[in-house]
């Protein structure tokens, strides 16, 4: 198993910050996809979000988009995705994309994610100052 950190990244005792975000990413294969917050720790990120079945979606295969099916930008420019994780059913699960670097306040935050083949949602969102 991949660690959820690179060996090179120091871990502050504390988050830097905690940016809410609460707008949805957008609606396939029955499910919704919503960002929360950006929870910033200065070398790096987590883009928390929930996933949630509509009424009468089929089960999706995972309960969260592995690492693979996220594409996240900060102004334009691609961020690396160092690691996914969450927990829930296949109703309901909630996780964090961990990014580097974390984006600065002000900046637009791209995140794409497929949930399933063929169903990709994505928005664009500003960094909120707090």
């Amino acid at each position: 198993m991949p660690p959820h950190l690179p060996s090179d990244v120091t871990v502050p005792e504390r988050p830097v910050t905690v940016r809410p975000l609460l707008c949805d990413v957008g609606e396939a294969a029955g499910h919704r996809l919503v960002l929360l917050a950006v929870e910033d720790w200065g070398p790096w990120a987590d883009l928390r979000f929930g996933r949630i079945a509509l009424p009468g979606a089929a089960p999706l295969a995972r309960r969260i988009p592995l690492a693979t099916d996220w594409e996240v930008r900060v102004d334009g420019t691609p961020v690396e995705v160092l690691d996914v994780a969450g927990r829930g059913d296949r109703a309901f699960s909630n996780g964090e994309v961990r990014v580097r670097p974390s984006p600065p306040p002000g900046a637009t935050l791209t995140v794409r994610a497929t949930l399933a083949p063929g169903a990709t949602v994505a928005v664009d969102v500003v960094v909120p100052a707090t």
